[in-house]
């Protein structure tokens, strides 16, 4: 892949990971974790650089793959018939990605998460300016899922939301919506704002 230095300009060409199967190569969850498998050196200054690029993560214990598609033009569709029962999920950004993954891991419902991170983002925005809000761990003990607000300062502060919701979001999804399978879906922020009015005139 051609990446452009954003330090000295220099156009270098770079082996870029775009495939990930996690469970034939394990030690590339951490790097997945602190994107150092999207971190390269300039060969030019030395500089270390982002490069952003399209990547398929595949987990086969947990039965999911997640497709980080940061093109501007829409995602090809899947090449391959997956395994029955698998979640295929579009993502955009390295923060979604590593969000996805996360989700998908602890075994929670992501359609049941997006819609807490809207009820969420509509508490914390009267007091707050979020630009963004990530899941950041389910606590086991509780069953409390905990979140990260990124502000407009660039600081971070955290919330939880309780378990009893989530239950609740995903028994609305298990009965009122379907998603289908065959293809990556793009389960995110948008599609939270679609579906939570979706259910509010269904009654949900």
């Amino acid at each position: 892949m051609t990446a452009t230095c954003p330090h000295c300009q220099a156009e270098t060409d770079h082996k870029v990971l775009d495939h990930i199967n996690i469970d034939r190569n394990p030690a590339l969850r951490n790097r997945v974790r602190d994107l150092s498998c999207f971190r390269v050196k300039c060969p030019n200054c030395g500089e270390t650089m982002l490069l952003v690029h399209p990547c398929l993560y595949h987990d086969m214990d947990n039965q999911f793959m997640v497709w980080l598609w940061p093109e501007q033009e829409a995602a090809p569709a899947a090449a391959f018939e997956p395994l029955a029962g698998y979640r295929l999920r579009l993502v955009r950004d390295l923060n979604g990605f590593r969000e996805k993954i996360a989700v998908l891991e602890a075994g929670l419902d992501d359609r049941a998460v997006e819609l807490m991170k809207l009820l969420l983002l509509m508490q914390l925005g009267h007091d707050l300016d979020v630009v963004e809000l990530l899941f950041h761990e389910l606590d086991a003990r509780t069953g409390e899922l905990r979140f990260a607000a990124v502000l407009s300062d660039g600081a971070e502060q955290y919330a939880a939301m309780p378990g009893e919701l989530y239950q609740r979001l995903r028994g609305d999804v298990e009965t009122y919506l379907y998603t289908p399978g065959g293809d990556f879906q793009c389960i995110d922020m948008e599609w939270a704002r679609q579906t939570f009015e979706l259910l509010r005139e269904m009654g949900a």
